[in-house]
């Protein structure tokens, strides 16, 4: 019996468990679809927008603020019929013109259906906005007159631009940090360390107590075959649940897997290396199930919430986020955020990967150290 057929055996009994698909796949993906769609990330672009101009007023400035109205993302139409109207809908009231000249109080109607988008009409509004101020700014700057002159001087006079602002990224970023491409990683690395501890540290204590290790021990196998194979079979299973997630994530949710998929998987591979020999430590030193669930549950979320996986690592405070990297979590969510948002390949995340392979390294040597055959 060598350390691949228990770990093999071990997923067999894993598999076995009605709620080990449940917490392998179901729960995580639920998991990562509430919150990826109550916060997302990248929205698609507002292509344009509609908005129907009803000009009862018809002067020289409503037919002015109709043409500031328009531009590339706008699609502004002038309706008669109330039939006509779009999704948005500007009615621009008679004395329109009298009003603001005469520096009295005027009201313009922005109407919307219920079915309409809010990020379109937010934008509708905003570009309402800006098209009045520049109105009357140019009333502003007129000097006196009245009737046809006053209308000519409008139409010819052209505002300067003061101010040009402009907007660029600070840094590398390739996708927002948000929406399902936060959330498919966030989740993978949170629900492996409730899935492997779960399975991998109470199934040690069941073993321990019904016999099974000490009879595993009395057969052929070597004492590093039976802990080898114990942290293989976890570290499978943890790369299984990423895995499944990860392509779950891609095929569901069209998630970005970042350009490097080697790194990604290296990553993977050493950060479920390193929950693994957790797992069994936890599984040799607690000795009551009860303990190891409580246990676990606040060890899991503990490492996940200061790991990064509840909010980014950017939002961290300095000394918390030092913090962060004492853990696994820490440098695994590190790790896939430069990965997938930032666009980094494999030699930019050598020093993450070097990171949880050492982990992997001390959390087995600590498993190995106290694990223990028999019940005490």
């Amino acid at each position: 019996m060598t350390f691949w057929t228990i770990a093999r055996n071990d997923l067999k009994i894993d598999a076995k468990d009605r709620m080990f698909f449940f917490w392998l796949l179901f729960f995580p993906l639920l998991f990562a679809f509430i919150f990826g769609m109550a916060f997302p990330g990248e929205r698609e672009k507002l292509r344009q927008v509609s908005l129907s101009v009803i000009d009862k007023d018809q002067s020289f400035l409503s037919r002015a603020l109709t043409e500031e109205l328009k531009g590339e993302r706008y699609d502004v139409r002038l309706i008669t019929d109330e039939e006509d109207k779009a999704a948005r809908t500007l009615v621009i009231p008679e004395g329109f013109a009298r009003s603001i000249l005469s520096g009295q109080k005027v009201e313009l109607v922005l109407e919307q259906k219920e079915e309409s988008n809010q990020e379109a009409s937010q934008a509708a509004y905003s570009n309402i906005l800006k098209a009045i101020i520049k109105i009357l700014t140019k009333i502003i700057s007129l000097p006196a007159a009245e009737g046809k002159e006053l209308e000519q001087k409008f139409n010819e006079l052209r505002l300067e631009r003061l101010i040009t602002l402009k907007s660029e990224l600070a840094g590398k970023l390739v996708r927002i940090p948000g929406g399902f491409n936060r959330m498919i990683p966030a989740s993978a690395v949170m629900f492996i360390l409730f899935m492997v501890f779960m399975y991998g540290g109470i199934s040690l204590l069941v073993e321990r107590r019904e016999g099974l290790l000490e009879r595993v021990y009395l057969s052929p196998a070597s004492y590093a075959s039976i802990i080898g194979g114990k942290w293989l079979s976890r570290l499978l299973l943890g790369m299984l649940q990423m895995t499944l997630l990860f392509l779950a994530g891609k095929v569901l949710f069209k998630t970005y897997l970042g350009s490097s998929i080697p790194a990604l998987f290296l990553v993977s591979l050493f950060f479920c290396g390193a929950v693994a020999g957790m797992s069994i430590l936890m599984g040799s030193l607690i000795r009551k199930e009860e303990v190891m669930i409580v246990f676990n549950i606040l060890l899991a979320n503990l490492m996940a919430a200061l790991g990064g996986c509840w909010m980014p690592l950017e939002l961290f405070p300095p000394g918390l986020k030092t913090v962060s990297y004492a853990f696994p979590t820490g440098w695994a969510m590190d790790a896939f955020n430069k990965l997938i948002f930032f666009g980094y390949n494999l030699e930019s995340v050598l020093p993450n990967i070097a990171v949880l392979f050492v982990f992997s390294l001390v959390f087995f040597a600590l498993a190995s150290k106290f694990f223990k055959l028999r019940k005490i």
